[in-house]
């Protein structure tokens, strides 16, 4: 089966907006990235087939940290309620969207970032009334380690916590938190668990003390060990997609896309399925979908300019683009159409378990290696 079956030979579905919720202004509107070549640097290379149904029982691969090409800045995002982040490829990333979900009131998404949220945190209404008279709340690393054991990585986060109330007094506090990445190749078939914080602490300091006292002693406990691989306070760069960089991000259009293309160049099918909403109905069984790909070697990508249409809480992505793909062959292919995403407005998800920003349809037509696919881009979408 070729990739052009896989990424989706779909009609794109006619995106009706939901009945349900207001609609609210801080819409998490999809990061503009320049529509330009992203170059894979590397083929992927192959892996030993798991056969396994879950994670727990798959054939263990090495527990060595998925390796994150830094953004060239390394400078961190915003995590003030002007902005949207729901970014899992490193461990400074999924505390900023933590803390992004705390400051833009979004607690059903800051509690599921916990994988086990009852034996540190409380209930869900426990953790959101804890947050009623916050207003805002800051962060600040000290040095990140990492760790592996028995498939998984281990990520220990010292930090310094700013809470501003809403009359404008404010609370320090240091913090430690244990992240748990499950090697994402170990999983034989769906779900699979992607990086969360498997414990933590939170504990008020005076306002007086240096944050760099506080970061020195945040993670003095036999609970949070420091590992043995020192681990940049940084996210992951969008502009590597080859298998030597890991990239988990559902924070706009074009990072969702990067990050299935991403799964898709390091064999780990399991996680590129994740990232469809309704995977049952498109693309269709998690089997099929990663048999396709038994003659895809790599891919690359070009990207259009995404666009949102948001009504009803509800949000509406489409992101135009080409794809490059090399066979196991070492042909060449090239795909130029449309991926659509939906998001349930994350203020107001209610319940349990919270869905993310995710793919429905998408359209892909096969074209020449050798066209110009700029114009064909700009109209992917229509």
């Amino acid at each position: 089966m070729t990739f052009a079956k896989k990424a989706g030979i779909f009609v794109i579905i006619a995106m009706l907006l939901a009945a349900c919720g207001p609609v609210v202004t801080s819409t998490p509107t999809p990061k503009v990235v320049p529509t330009e070549v992203i170059v894979v640097t590397s083929t992927p290379e192959p892996t030993e087939a798991v056969t396994a149904t879950s994670e727990s029982t798959a054939t263990a691969v090495p527990t060595q940290a998925p390796t994150a090409t830094l953004a060239p800045t390394a400078s961190l995002p915003d995590v003030s309620t002007t902005a949207y982040l729901d970014d899992r490829s490193t461990a400074a990333a999924v505390i900023l969207s933590y803390v992004n979900a705390i400051n833009r009131h979004e607690y059903l998404r800051a509690y599921a970032y916990w994988n086990s949220p009852t034996s540190y945190i409380g209930s869900l209404d426990t953790f959101t009334n804890a947050y009623t008279n916050t207003s805002a709340e800051a962060v600040t690393f000290g040095q990140i380690t990492s760790d592996g054991a028995a498939g998984s990585i281990y990520f220990t986060v010292p930090a310094v916590l700013v809470d501003t109330m809403n009359d404008n007094s404010t609370g320090k506090y240091g913090a430690c938190f244990l992240l748990r990445l499950p090697q994402p190749g170990n999983f034989g078939a769906p779900p699979i668990q992607p990086m969360g914080i498997e414990r933590g602490v939170k504990t008020a300091v005076s306002s007086s003390i240096s944050d760099a006292d506080v970061l020195a002693a945040a993670c003095n406990s036999t609970d949070y060990p420091t590992g043995a691989n020192p681990e940049a306070s940084a996210v992951e760069s969008l502009a590597d997609l080859s298998s030597t960089n890991y990239i988990d991000n559902r924070s706009g259009a074009v990072e969702e896309v990067s990050s299935l293309l991403n799964a898709i160049n390091r064999k780990e099918y399991v996680r590129a399925y994740s990232y469809f909403q309704n995977p049952a109905t498109f693309p269709g069984s998690y089997s099929s979908y990663a048999a396709g790909f038994n003659d895809t070697g790599s891919v690359t990508a070009i990207f259009g300019t995404p666009a949102v249409d948001v009504g009803a809480g509800q949000f509406h992505y489409q992101v135009p683009l080409a794809m490059k793909v090399i066979t196991t062959s070492n042909t060449q292919q090239t795909f130029v159409g449309c991926y659509t995403m939906h998001l349930a407005n994350p203020g107001i998800q209610g319940t349990l378990p919270f869905q993310p920003l995710g793919i429905t349809t998408g359209k892909f037509t096969q074209v020449s290696n050798n066209i110009d696919v700029t114009p064909l881009i700009a109209t992917a979408c229509n």
